[in-house]
């Protein structure tokens, strides 16, 4: 039943790209995602998968991700909410700054970061730290980095990340 819904999808909304030897094998990535995990795509953009669960899978590097709340935090209140969430099997952690700026492309929706992780803030909260108070934390805005001692203007957000899992 969900790979029949998962294939009139792709029909429709991705005739163009099956086209194409990479087009193809987003298909077939897509067709394992949806029998090995579970859930059901609501969507993707480009190489990252969203599941029904808000699970966001990129199917180049093989991790998960999930965003946190919408709102400005502390690193310490991001490290809490990533170390503590046990959604859909836990495991998750924050982000390296080499994994956020993957995650970095302009012009994805407002802040150059893809729609299925979507926050309204520019700054997310990697798991480095320098000492006790300098935190590393990444703009998507315009893809900088750096270790302030404060939060941002807007708050600092939090996303999880952890390698794939299969259900």
């Amino acid at each position: 039943m969900q790979i029949k819904r998962l294939t009139a999808s792709i029909s429709v909304r991705g005739c163009r790209r099956l086209r194409s030897a990479a087009g193809l094998q987003m298909l077939l990535l897509m067709v394992f995602a949806i029998t090995a995990t579970g859930a059901e795509i609501v969507t993707n953009d480009r190489h990252l998968v969203r599941y029904d669960t808000g699970v966001v899978y990129d199917t180049e590097t093989g991790l998960e991700w999930y965003a946190g709340p919408d709102e400005g935090t502390s690193w310490q209140e991001a490290k809490n909410w990533t170390t503590g969430l046990d959604a859909h099997g836990g495991g998750w952690r924050m982000p390296t700054r080499r994994e956020l700026k993957a995650l970095h492309h302009i012009g994805d929706g407002v802040n150059n970061i893809t729609f299925l992780l979507y926050n309204s803030g520019f700054w997310i909260w990697a798991g480095q730290t320098r000492d006790t108070s300098s935190r590393w934390i990444f703009s998507f805005s315009y893809g900088g980095e750096g270790w302030p001692g404060f939060p941002p203007a807007d708050g600092g957000r939090a996303i999880a990340v952890r390698p794939r899992r299969v259900y």
